[in-house]
């Protein structure tokens, strides 16, 4: 690259490239987040691991006006960070998860725009809060054609469902904290490429979930220094969200654990 200039052996070069090295270059915590991520040190430890990787990459030139640089395609990159999470040993992760009314779902029925690119659950309490809108005190008219589709989807949590049926009858609520041996967190996370304006949609929309559920921490995960530069313009970046995050503090109760991601070179 000459004065800022591609050449064509540059463009070449570039379109043959295969793969880059993914790693974890900024780190910041919202109220109360480190001390929340740390009580789960394991589940850290794991996912800081899995995003220092090799990954593949998807490499396109980039047309600003009349200059071009080297950039990659975000989608491709979801996709890639999205594998490397399905490589985490003991740590159950579900990918496209809308919230609605309390209850965490967890599949491609309904479009993913309303919700989480990934979540952490904790199984149990979901299903009680999902057993009590169809069969509690304030249940659906089409409560027991709900509690049998979610349960048609996830056949390997029909244990649980098993296990709540003697707790309470029909008209009757059970409580969340009555026999939860599962100690997950409830975490949510979004791996956000998209136009900065999308960072405020997702804060409103974790402050929507955390309502009903008592969200214990989002993790945002979006690009910083040479990855931001070879994504689309005018993108979330790590610098942008923090500045959200402090400019609305006192209004995002949420605790955030804020990753800025890059790329390097690799052998």
């Amino acid at each position: 690259m000459k004065n800022n200039i591609l050449t064509d052996e540059d463009k070449l070069k570039w379109m043959n490239t295969k793969s880059l090295g993914l790693i974890v270059k900024e780190e910041y915590y919202h109220h109360h987040a480190l001390e929340i991520i740390n009580t789960h040190s394991e589940l850290k430890d794991k996912l800081l691991n899995s995003l220092t990787a090799k990954i593949d990459i998807f490499p396109r030139i980039k047309k600003t006006k009349t200059k071009e640089s080297l950039a990659i395609k975000a989608d491709k990159l979801n996709i890639e960070i999205r594998k490397l999470f399905l490589t985490i040993q003991d740590i159950e992760i579900k990918f496209e998860v809308y919230e609605e009314n309390g209850i965490f779902y967890f599949s491609s029925e309904k479009s993913s725009i309303a919700g989480f690119d990934f979540a952490i659950l904790n199984h149990y309490k979901n299903i009680v809060s999902l057993r009590n809108i169809c069969f509690g005190s304030l249940q659906y008219a089409d409560g027991e054609s709900r509690w049998n589709k979610f349960l048609e989807k996830n056949k390997d949590l029909k244990y649980i469902a098993d296990s709540l049926k003697l707790l309470a009858k029909d008209g009757e609520d059970i409580s969340k904290n009555l026999e939860d041996t599962n100690s997950s967190p409830l975490i949510v996370g979004e791996i956000q490429f998209g136009n900065w304006a999308l960072a405020y949609r997702d804060f409103f929309k974790v402050l929507k979930a955390d309502v009903q559920n008592s969200v214990d921490c989002l993790i945002y995960i979006v690009p910083t220094g040479k990855l931001e530069n070879m994504l689309s313009d005018g993108i979330v970046t790590y610098d942008k969200t923090k500045k959200i995050i402090n400019d609305f503090e006192k209004v995002i109760s949420v605790p955030i654990w804020l990753i800025g991601i890059d790329i390097v070179e690799t052998n």
